[in-house]
Formats: C-alpha cells, sequence, structure tokens
C-alpha cells in the first residue's frame, strides 16, 4: 500500500513537471517604441460609453460631457486599457505590450504586477526581454517556466506596503521588490534578486555557506570564502584586487571585461 502510495505522488508529480512550458517571447530589449499606440477618439456628443483613447488611458464619453481615466494612475495592479476599461493584461493585437523591467541584474526575472508574464535580463540598467505565459499559465518563479494555474495563490505578484523599504514577492527567498510611492499611489516597482545561496529575509539578503569554497557575492568585485570552523561553516566577505571581478565558475578573480567606447568621426 505504502508502495502504491509513493507511486502515485511520483506519477502526480511527473505530470505536473511535464504541464510547465517556456512562455512567448513578445517583447525583446533591443525593441524600440517609435511612439505609443494612440486612438483618434471623439465623444458624439449624445451617448454614454467608454473606449481606449490609447494603451493606458480611458475615455469616457457622458452625453455633452467627456472625461479621461489613466489605468496607471487609477489602478496599477491593470495599467492597460482594453475594451474601454482597465485590464491586467494589454491588447497586443492593439500594439500594446506590457512594458519591460529596468534590470537590476541578469538572468530571470518576474513581473511585479502581472502573474502571466515574466522576463529576462542580459544586463544591468537594460532593457528586459519580455515573455507571456500561454492562457491560463502563469509564471512558476523556481523553475523560470510557466505552470497551469491551478489555485488563485498560484498567481503571485508584489504588494508594496509603504510601510516596509522592501516588499515581498509572495514566499520565494529569491525574489523582492523596491517599490517607489507618490501621494500615496505605487509609481514605479524594481525587481531584485538575491544572489545564489542568499534568501531574503524580509530586509535584505542573507548568505549561507552551502561548502567550503569561493561563492559569488552580490558586489562582482567581491567573493565569500566559506570555511570549517567549530565544526561549522563561516565565510569571510574577500575583496578582488583593482581591476578585477570574481568568477564563479573558475572560483577565482579574473580581469573585469573593458568597456568600449565609440568616438564619432569627425
Amino acid at each position: 500500500m505504502a508502495f502504491q502510495v509513493l507511486l502515485f505522488a511520483a506519477l502526480l508529480s511527473l505530470s505536473v513537471a511535464q504541464l510547465e512550458v517556456p512562455g512567448k517571447l513578445i517583447r525583446s530589449s533591443s525593441y524600440q517604441s517609435i511612439s505609443p499606440l494612440a486612438f483618434t477618439l471623439m465623444c458624439d456628443g449624445v451617448s454614454v460609453y467608454s473606449s481606449c483613447s490609447d494603451c493606458n488611458n480611458v475615455l469616457v464619453c457622458l452625453g455633452s460631457a467627456s472625461a479621461e481615466k489613466n489605468c496607471k494612475v487609477a489602478s496599477p495592479s491593470t495599467p492597460f486599457c482594453v475594451d474601454g476599461a482597465c485590464s491586467a493584461t494589454p491588447n497586443t493585437a492593439d500594439g500594446c505590450f506590457p512594458p519591460s523591467l529596468t534590470c537590476t541584474g541578469v538572468g530571470f526575472y518576474p513581473d511585479p504586477s502581472n502573474c502571466q508574464i515574466y522576463h529576462y535580463c542580459e544586463g544591468i540598467d537594460q532593457d528586459s526581454s519580455v515573455y507571456e505565459c500561454a492562457p491560463n499559465y502563469v509564471y512558476n518563479a523556481a523553475t523560470n517556466l510557466c505552470k497551469q494555474k491551478v489555485y488563485a495563490a498560484d498567481c503571485v505578484t508584489v504588494q508594496c506596503d509603504q510601510r516596509k523599504v522592501f516588499s515581498n514577492y509572495g514566499t520565494s527567498k529569491q525574489y523582492f521588490a523596491y517599490c517607489e510611492f507618490t501621494a500615496d499611489v505605487v509609481t514605479s516597482i524594481s525587481m531584485l534578486q538575491c544572489a545564489p545561496y542568499s534568501n531574503f529575509d524580509g530586509t535584505s539578503c542573507v548568505f549561507t555557506c552551502p561548502k567550503a569554497g569561493n561563492f559569488q557575492h552580490s558586489d562582482a568585485t567581491k567573493y565569500y570564502q566559506c570555511y570549517l570552523s567549530g565544526g561549522k561553516f563561516v565565510y569571510l566577505v574577500q575583496s578582488c584586487t583593482t581591476g578585477k571581478n570574481f568568477d564563479q565558475e573558475r572560483q577565482v578573480c579574473i580581469t573585469a571585461p573593458a568597456t568600449t567606447t565609440t568616438t564619432a568621426a569627425p
């Protein structure tokens, strides 16, 4: 009986794993927006209705009067205008795409506001490439893939809290966020990621030695040196010499890549 239970659990785990798939690239980091989508709309002066004036604004027609509602300001969790209402998901058919993140590191990052979207960053301060999961799928930060949404809790987003410096990304120990506010309204959210072997404890990333050796620090010019002392692993933060960065694969400091500048021809 115990064997049957274990077999069923293994098969269930396998079936769940098979449901995870990569998302679709919908906006490359090299994408250059010429201008935001804008519709030349005017109210008819008689009817009461709403429509989208662009990707983020709702035009509200009130007979002889009119008004405009900015979804990003009014409802940050539903910043896009779709069919005259604010929506969490943009209408890509009309040329409206989720914005890129300003990258704070290299690798995969969840979207702070839309659990169907995730990002890949190639370099710090660059724009991310944006990926979208299929309908009824959400991003799984543990695998960097899209999984089927079974429960409401499967959809993880950042809940900004003005009382805290950093906000949690669900129960993740790897990802967290920094939210900026203006007049109690969230104006931007930066996604952050702890280095390998570090966990977010609510205020910062705390490193734990996995074994003896050298390990990556959040500062590329430094590294953690782990060793046994008194029967447990402890560490020292070591610094590379000037002009060198720590390389995790080699576990040594290597010469940092030179930054090149281009000079316009006279």
